[in-house]
C-alpha cells in the first residue's frame, strides 16, 4: 500500500489519484487509520462467509462496506451481520460478475427483470465463494430477496431492505442519487 504523506481530498466514488489503487483511498470523512481499521474489522467476517472470495473482489466489498457504511457489529446478532455482509457481496457480484449492467444499459431491461435474468450467474459465483451449507440459508435468502420487487417480499423482510446495500455500477459513479435506486 502506498505511503500517505498528504491528506486526500478524493471522494470514495471518484477515481484514485495517479498510481494509487482505489481500495487504498479512504472516503473524505475518514482518517487513513480509521479507514484501514474498518477494512480489517470487516475482512474476517467476510472471509468466514465467503472463504473463496478472490482478493480483488474482497477489496471491493470492503470498500463498499465502508461506503454504505457498514461495520460488523458485535452487539448485533450474527444473522443480522451475515445478512448485511451477504447483501454487500450479492450487490458486488451482480455488478462485477454478471451481465446485469449490460442488460440495464444496452438492452434497457427493467431492473428486476435484469436481476432475474442474471440470477443464475450470480448464484453460481456465490456458491463458488461460499461452499458451506450452514451459511447458505442466509445467503440464499439474501440472494432471493433481491430478485423480488419490494411489494413481493415476505413481511419478515420488511425491516431489512437489501436495496439499501446495492452499489453503484462501475460505469455510473458520478451521481449516487437516491440510495434506494442505485442500480
Amino acid at each position: 500500500m502506498p505511503a500517505y504523506t498528504k491528506t486526500h481530498s478524493t471522494s470514495h466514488n471518484q477515481p484514485p489519484m495517479s498510481g494509487e489503487p482505489a481500495s487504498s483511498l479512504p472516503p473524505n470523512e475518514l482518517s487513513i487509520e480509521e479507514y484501514k481499521r474498518r477494512r480489517e474489522w470487516n475482512r474476517g467476517p467476510i472471509q468466514d462467509l465467503f472463504p473463496r472470495i478472490p482478493t480483488k473482489s474482497l477489496d471491493r466489498v470492503l470498500d463498499l462496506c465502508i461506503a454504505k457504511p457498514f461495520t460488523y457489529n458485535l452487539s448485533q446478532a450474527k444473522t443480522w451481520n451475515a445478512r448485511r455482509l451477504n447483501s454487500v457481496v450479492v450487490a458486488h457480484v451482480r455488478h462485477a460478475h454478471t451481465n446485469y449492467d449490460k442488460l440495464l444499459r444496452e438492452e434497457h431491461v427493467e431492473r428486476f427483470e435484469a436481476r432475474r435474468r442474471s440470477g443464475e450467474q450470480l448464484w453460481k459465483v456465490l456458491r463458488e465463494w461460499c461452499p458451506w451449507e450452514e451459511s447458505n440459508d442466509v445467503l440464499r435468502r439474501s440472494y432471493e430477496v433481491t430478485l423480488l420487487r419490494p411489494e413481493e417480499r415476505n413481511p419478515g423482510d420488511a425491516e431489512w431492505d437489501p436495496m439499501d446495500i446495492d452499489e453503484l455500477s462501475e460505469c455510473d459513479e458520478d451521481d449516487p442519487g437516491d440510495p434506494m435506486d442505485l442500480d
